[in-house]
């Protein structure tokens, strides 16, 4: 696992266009090398498609998959996002969602702080995928959810009408 101390969004782009093999995230600050297994992309794009589908019924903003949010200084490589539609090099706005999906590399506890961060910049909920365990809710000013495979994510008031049944995203 390679891990990089900080370093800008300008630096970590030309890092990652050196490194196109190689596959990063930020955790608790850190560039570090992830190697997510097969389920992690079959979930991310389930979650993508499905939030993709929502947003090309209710305008709320563009679906992005693994792009650079500099927010108040710090990075984050969310798995799925909603944000501003932009063709900037990294956005520097608060995504409306954001969604983690933890992979072996990546304690769970370090995805929470990252789920809470995002609350803390901004964010208006995030989700955080725990595979064959549970999905966990973020929402400002309320306690987190959590919710089991029997479950349906609901957007509430965040994203009106969205559900999704965790059937498809937990196994």
């Amino acid at each position: 696992m390679f891990i990089q101390r900080e370093m800008t969004a300008e630096q970590f782009l030309a890092f990652a266009d050196q490194h196109p093999d190689k596959r990063f995230d930020f955790i608790d600050g850190e560039i570090v090398e992830v190697s997510p297994k097969p389920i992690h992309g079959r979930k991310q794009v389930r979650l993508a498609t499905a939030l993709e589908n929502y947003t090309e019924q209710n305008p709320v903003g563009v679906v992005y998959t693994e792009v650079l949010h500099v927010l108040d200084g710090e990075k984050f490589l969310p798995d799925v996002c909603i944000n501003v539609d932009s063709d900037a090099d990294y956005l520097t706005t608060p995504p409306l969602v954001v969604v983690e999906i933890r992979s072996d590399s990546q304690s769970r506890e370090s995805q929470r702080r990252k789920a809470r961060a995002y609350i803390a910049h901004g964010v208006k909920m995030a989700v955080l995928v725990l595979p064959g365990e549970a999905v966990e809710v973020y929402r400002p000013g309320q306690a987190v959810q959590v919710l089991s495979d029997a479950d349906t994510l609901d957007g509430g008031d965040v994203l009106p009408g969205f559900t999704l049944p965790l059937n498809r995203i937990l196994p």
